[in-house]
């Protein structure tokens, strides 16, 4: 049970399409705005389930998954399951406000929480960026505030990609300087998120893909095949590249087999010129998105953060300094670049802002 009452369960969900994340935590508005976030929101317990893209598996097969994150989750933590004070859902594939709305009412019906957030999975990651950076305990970074993150540009490059900008009009500081947890109006822009077909530039699948066509030139060409070559003919469980036509084309599409491939392409990146090519077209394509997105919106070189999330900018991920490389001679280089590490706390933190909101709200 909540032992404070001033204490409130939230929900935090990040469905991506690879997996689900559901996180718990007990959160309380600080006392004053020199409060680390740390002593605002506790953590509690944490859970993962399949893939949380309609657009992929169908709507069912979400909802299913988003329960299954928020039971091993409750499991996890030692709370019995209970309504939630609010909950935020952030998902891939809903990006216009109306394909959200099922997912509100769904939430409503299952009984989850007295408040609903649903939002698309590029929206909390800004968030997180802003309350991992401020429990860093760097005082130049929490010197900045989050009026650096309020002015950002945040991108998502796993199975997909897509990019968002935001930029504070400077009206707001006031209020948000007396508290360290509050959400002000801000103008927002996406760039990309345009699916596997149309775009998804960057992406683990693009490079996934390129990867493959690679190895079906190379058998075209009549070259011998390449230790990078087999090495992904045998990912794909395929004899020779003939195989590949069975192996792809197939309902549904595996999507996140070929984003795997992603993880070959790294490992040869050092020893194969092919390789190496691939990451740093890739790079090359999530750089312009976010000098886009940046342009788009009016942000200035050295005057935002940048925050990556997704499975190929994670950790010591080879992207990332070839990108910041990019972004340097483009003369559009981030004040800070920072690699989130848990997108779903920023859902936790979407929705601890909840606070008087009663009715389902759709972003």
């Amino acid at each position: 049970m909540v032992s404070d009452s001033k204490e409130r369960l939230v929900i935090g969900i990040d469905a991506g399409g690879s997996k689900t994340k559901a996180c718990i935590a007990l959160t309380r508005q600080p006392t004053d705005r020199a409060s680390h976030w740390s002593e605002s929101i506790r953590v509690i317990g944490a859970g993962e389930s399949g893939p949380g893209n309609p657009r992929s598996v169908g709507f069912e097969t979400v909802y299913d998954n988003l329960l299954g994150a928020i039971q091993q989750a409750f499991k996890s933590s030692s709370i019995e399951p209970i309504k939630a004070h609010s909950i935020c859902v952030c998902m891939a594939g809903v990006g216009q406000a109306d394909q959200r709305i099922p997912v509100a009412n769904w939430v409503h019906e299952a009984n989850l929480a007295d408040r609903i957030r649903v939002s698309e999975d590029v929206t909390p990651i800004r968030w997180a960026a802003l309350w991992e950076t401020r429990n860093l305990h760097n005082p130049s970074l929490y010197s900045q505030g989050s009026q650096l993150w309020n002015n950002s540009v945040t991108v998502i490059a796993g199975t997909g990609s897509i990019v968002s900008a935001t930029k504070d009009s400077g009206q707001n500081n006031e209020a948000e300087n007396d508290h360290p947890l509050i959400e002000i109006p801000l103008q927002a822009t996406r760039v990309g998120g345009w699916g596997y077909l149309l775009g998804d530039e960057g992406s683990g699948f693009a490079i996934g893909l390129a990867a493959l066509k690679e190895v079906c030139r190379a058998h075209d060409s009549g070259e011998e095949f390449s230790p990078l070559h087999r090495a992904i003919l045998k990912e794909m469980g395929c004899d020779g590249a003939i195989d590949l036509i069975p192996s792809i084309y197939t309902q549904p599409i595996p999507r996140p087999k070929v984003a795997s491939l992603y993880q070959t392409v790294v490992q040869f990146s050092s020893s194969d010129l092919i390789a190496s090519k691939l990451l740093e077209y890739a790079s090359l394509d999530l750089a312009e998105l976010i000098v886009a997105g940046a342009s788009r919106i009016g942000l200035q070189p050295n005057q935002f953060g940048l925050a990556f999330s997704g499975g190929t900018l994670l950790g010591k991920s080879p992207l990332v300094p070839t990108i910041l490389r990019h972004l340097d001679k483009m003369q559009m280089a981030p004040a800070l670049s920072h690699q989130v590490s848990e997108p779903v706390i920023g859902a936790v933190v979407m929705a601890s802002l909840l606070e008087e909101k009663a009715q389902p709200r759709v972003d």
